[in-house]
Formats: structure tokens, sequence, C-alpha cells
């Protein structure tokens, strides 16, 4: 039976989380993405604008999706784009869910410049929704994407260096909001940065900095966002359930220590990654001053880099948990979007805001 879509409301909020928490994403290891403790607050916490949507068969919620329009950066001017994300279908239900032409021209707007979202390698389900609107609507990968989820006690070739590494204070504000809008215009999907507020639960304080004198050279921020979106291990399969009970020993070769399944992890995100040109001796001189940083209170943080990203060589390198994702470009039929197009070579979203 087919579905029609609402604009969802904050009444929605446990529905939502509950058909997020349906199923996981499979593989070897059983992953969910969810966003307690109430999905609703949580989307209207991210920083721009958020619409989200579900879905309903009579009185029962089958389906959910969100949009989040933000200003970026395309060919180094301010343009609007729209992530679209959260599409996720109630496992328990049999029926169509209703993604179609009503969602799609919802999701339309004249201001937006750019529409786009993100699959990781296993989640099927996501893929089969998407195939299934192709004749609506166009869907082509531009970039892949990785996800690292790293230990602190990460060994990294740092070249030798008199540069100075600090926290940020509210005195930095002003130059830092300047160093990343001035370096993030370079690539394409970059937040613009117009206040740090606009970010829940990210303060100046949150950043580090890579100073040349008085200059910053590269800066990167650890961004817990636990409170309101969380990953949960499901379960481990194959090699990495034998993995799990080798915890001492993963811990000494610093890989990072298996957390345990049913529980949100709780990490940083290492967010706002950027170095002066892209200059990888200070990306990894950075990566290695901040781990010390993050072991004092994390055993583990999460990274996320293009595949093609000067830095993702350096972090290819270091044993890990990766996951893939693609990002798409969307096209809708019915939409004012402009021939904006992205740079697939040179293109640096925010891990913390997909």
């Amino acid at each position: 039976m087919s579905a029609p879509m609402y604009q969802a409301s904050p009444a929605d909020g446990a529905e939502i989380l509950r058909i997020l928490e349906s199923s996981a994403a499979q593989g070897s290891i059983e992953l969910i993405y969810t966003r307690r403790p109430d999905a609703y607050d949580s989307y209207m916490k991210e920083s721009g604008e958020a619409r989200v949507f579900v879905s309903k068969d009579g009185e029962r919620t089958v389906g959910t999706c969100a949009e989040i329009i933000r200003e970026v950066y395309i060919g180094g001017e301010i343009r609007k784009a729209a992530y679209i994300c959260g599409l996720k279908k109630d496992a328990a239900y049999e029926g169509g869910v209703g993604f179609g032409v009503r969602l799609l021209r919802d999701f339309c707007r004249e201001d937006i410049d750019f529409y786009y979202c993100s699959v990781v390698a296993d989640n099927t389900e996501a893929q089969a929704m998407f195939e299934k609107s192709r004749r609506i609507i166009s869907m082509s990968p531009f970039v892949e994407y990785k996800t690292y989820i790293l230990s602190p006690k990460v060994k990294v070739k740092a070249p030798k260096h008199s540069l100075t590494f600090r926290r940020a204070t509210e005195t930095d504000r002003e130059r830092l909001q300047d160093f990343l809008n001035t370096e993030g215009k370079k690539k394409d999907l970059f937040p613009v940065i117009q206040s740090f507020d606009a970010f829940t639960d990210l303060s100046v304080e949150d950043f580090h900095l890579l100073l040349d004198g008085e200059r910053i050279v590269a800066t990167a921020a650890l961004w817990n966002q636990t409170a309101y979106k969380q990953y949960v291990v499901k379960k481990y399969r194959g090699l990495m359930k034998l993995a799990r009970f080798a915890n001492p020993l993963l811990s000494v070769l610093r890989y990072i220590r298996l957390p345990k399944e049913n529980q949100p992890l709780d990490f940083p995100m290492l967010s706002f990654f950027v170095s002066q040109n892209d200059n990888q001796e200070y990306y990894r001189i950075l990566l290695n001053e901040i781990k010390r940083e993050i072991a004092k209170s994390y055993g583990m943080f999460v990274i996320g880099l293009p595949r093609n990203h000067v830095a993702s060589l350096m972090l290819d390198h270091l044993p890990g948990v990766r996951f893939e994702t693609k990002l798409y470009e969307i096209k809708l039929p019915w939409s004012a979007q402009s021939d904006t197009t992205v740079d697939q070579r040179n293109i640096q979203p925010e891990c913390g805001l997909l």
C-alpha cells in the first residue's frame, strides 16, 4: 500500500527514532546511526534549516527522511545545498513507503543550488529505495568518502617542527573564522562559517590551532555530538566478532578497543580538519599533536574525508575501522536548481555535518 508523505512535527520524534533504530547497516559490524533521545529535536539541532518528513499508512508511521539546507562554498562562491539524509523504512513494515513524487516536490526550493546525499556501502536498503525512484530523479555518485574510527594511540609519522600547538581561546574567534572561510572556500561543499554559535555543542574552545608565530596554519575541532546523535554497534560478525574478545591485544597494537554491543559510542569527531593550502606536513603535525589531547578523555575519535583528499593517504595507513560511503548528486525534475556542479577532485564536506 502506498503511503503519503507529510512534513513531521515535534510529536513525531519518538516514531522517527523507532524507525531509525528498526534495522542496522549490515556487514562485519552491524551499526545503527541514531538520534537519541528525540530524533525530531536532534534534526532541529543541525546547523542550517532542517525539514523532517514522515510517511504514514493510516495512523502508522512507516518511513522517515530529512532535508538539511546549508550555505556551502561551490567554486569559491556561497551557494545553498540541501543534504538529504535519514532515509529509513520501518524494518517491520511490509508495504510500500511512498517515497515518491509528493516528497520529491516537497524537497524542491527555488533557492537551493545543489542536492546531495550519502549512502554507506553496506546500506542496501537506502540504495534500493533510491533505485526505485530513478525514473523520477537523477542520481549520480560524485565522490567516494571514507569514515575512519581511530584510537588516539595511533602512531603518526610527523616531521620535526618549530610550530606552536595550542587550544583556541575566545580571543581567537575572529581570525579562526577567517582562516576557515579563506581555506574552506577553496573546497567545494565546505560549510560557510557565519558563526560558531550555529553549530550545536561546538565552541571556539573545542578547536586546536597549529601556529607559525601568530599565524594559523592548521586547525581541527574535537566535536562531541553524542548528546543528540550516536553510533551504536548492534552486533559483530565474522572476524570482528573474534576481534571483540582480543581488546587488550588490540590496544597494544594501537587499534581501537572495540566497544560493547548496544551501547552508544562516546567519541569526538575530528572536525574542520584544515591546513593552509592543504599542506600535508601541517596535517601530520596537527594530527600527531591533537591525538594526545584526545587520549586524555577518549578511547577513540572519528574523522571523515573524501578518498582523494591529501590527508586520506595518511589516514589509510593507520590501524582502525573504516566505512566506505558514496556521495550522490540528486537532480529533481521540478527544482529550479542552477547548473551548479561540484569539482569531484576538490571537495571537503564537513564530516560532522553528514
